[in-house]
């Protein structure tokens, strides 16, 4: 590389593929990032109705769940997970299970992704409301949106890919329902949010 002149012509070419490789991949409104067996869906339109902007969707049972950021602007979301429960009572709380990097700082494939209770990181759902139509998963005509901190989209962001994390809803009998995200490529999707709204 030392021995390249800068106005070098194969240098030049190179240079000009790859700005208009990323010209073209920023103005892309719409991206879908595949995981294994998700994927992290990211929509960069502003609107004035709330909306997602980065989603994976799963389930718990035979109740559809989505998980991911939500907001008006690619650039100002807010963590959410939405459950539209069939024939149960609500849940009382929700909290974010995961890999916590500190106690477990190697990556954790075996056990679904997800490792013993000893090592694991939760985050609790500050608050709970009826979730806003635009939020529902196709069909439903009902949910509620549990709203996360912003940390704990940051330690999805830091977790390998390969990697699961759950969203537990817990109920006053002692039963918890669960439902299971990949992280996939979580983090480019957050970065392709960043660029801004189209």
């Amino acid at each position: 590389a030392s021995r390249t002149a800068c106005d070098d012509g194969d240098l030049s070419r190179v240079r000009a593929r790859v700005e208009a490789g990323f010209a073209g991949w920023s103005r892309a409104a719409r991206m879908s990032f595949p995981g294994d067996r998700a994927a992290w869906r990211g929509d960069r339109y502003e609107s004035k109705t709330l909306g997602w902007r980065l989603v994976q969707d799963s389930a718990t049972g035979g109740s559809p769940v989505r998980f991911g950021l939500a907001g008006t602007h690619p650039k100002a979301t807010t963590p959410v997970a939405v459950v539209s429960f069939v024939g149960r009572p609500r849940p009382y709380a929700a909290r974010l299970v995961m890999r916590d990097r500190e106690q477990a700082p190697r990556v954790w494939l075996t056990g679904e992704g997800l490792p013993p209770e000893s090592v694991r990181r939760a985050f609790f759902a500050a608050s709970a409301r009826a979730a806003a139509p635009s939020l529902l998963p196709e069909g439903a005509r009902q949910g509620e949106v549990w709203t996360f901190s912003p940390e704990a989209a940051d330690a999805i962001a830091q977790l390998d890919p390969r990697e699961t994390f759950v969203i537990q809803f817990l109920f006053r009998d002692d039963s918890v329902a669960e439902a299971r995200f990949e992280a996939g490529d979580f983090a480019a999707g957050r970065a392709f949010l960043a660029m801004g709204a189209i």
